[in-house]
């Protein structure tokens, strides 16, 4: 069915995708160590035994590296987040499930939750924003579109999604791995429900 020179191919982007995933592997574990400044192209060239011209062909320069590595683990993220959800075709209790399950996921201690918490270890405070940036343009949009579909089911309000949905991205941050305040000394279920109760009010429509 596949000629062979097709095989060849698919088979070199394998090995390269390969190649790719191996780079960003010992680049995480060099920046969990020794944070982004302290890591360097000659250090993860030797730790991959491979040349530094070979990490490259793959990026650009070490930001372009990095940004690969938060955008792979972000997306990891998301399918751990989906699989402890499980399929909920209903907008609005999928839109709760995901609040509920991405809270739980935030609290824990790990390289994306890391980073999403400013830790200075691992970045400067310029990449920090830069990254945030691009993980909060993809939780938005993602959001967005479950508002966007419980709006055609008649279940929530005629409101502009993406203004509600990054309304709610913002809430969540304050009431999860945002919070700050002092006085907020209550379990996090609490302000979770809190947060559901908001969003019941302002987003559903009343009687469904």
């Amino acid at each position: 069915m596949f000629g062979k020179g097709y095989i060849e191919n698919r088979k070199r982007g394998e090995a390269m995708e390969d190649i790719k995933n191996l780079i960003l592997d010992k680049a995480k574990e060099r920046m969990e160590r020794f944070g982004f400044k302290k890591t360097t192209m000659d250090e993860i060239s030797a730790d991959c035994r491979i040349s530094k011209k070979t990490i490259y062909l793959h990026f650009r320069d070490k930001e372009d590296m990095f940004t690969c590595l938060i955008m792979r683990e972000f997306h990891k993220m998301l399918d751990v987040i989906f699989a402890r959800m499980g399929v909920v075709p209903d907008p609005r209790e999928r839109l709760i499930s995901l609040t509920r399950t991405a809270i739980q996921y935030f609290n824990e201690d790990n390289f994306t939750t890391r980073i999403l918490k400013d830790d200075d270890a691992l970045f400067s405070v310029f990449l920090s924003r830069k990254f945030h940036s691009l993980i909060d343009e993809e939780i938005i949009s993602l959001v967005a579109g479950i508002i966007r579909e419980g709006k055609e089911q008649g279940q929530f309000h005629d409101v502009d999604e993406k203004v509600v949905a990054y309304a709610h991205y913002k809430l969540f941050q304050a009431f999860s791995y945002l919070r700050t305040a002092r006085s907020w000394e209550k379990p996090q279920e609490y302000y979770t429900e809190i947060l559901l109760d908001l969003l019941e009010k302002t987003l559903v429509k009343k009687g469904d």
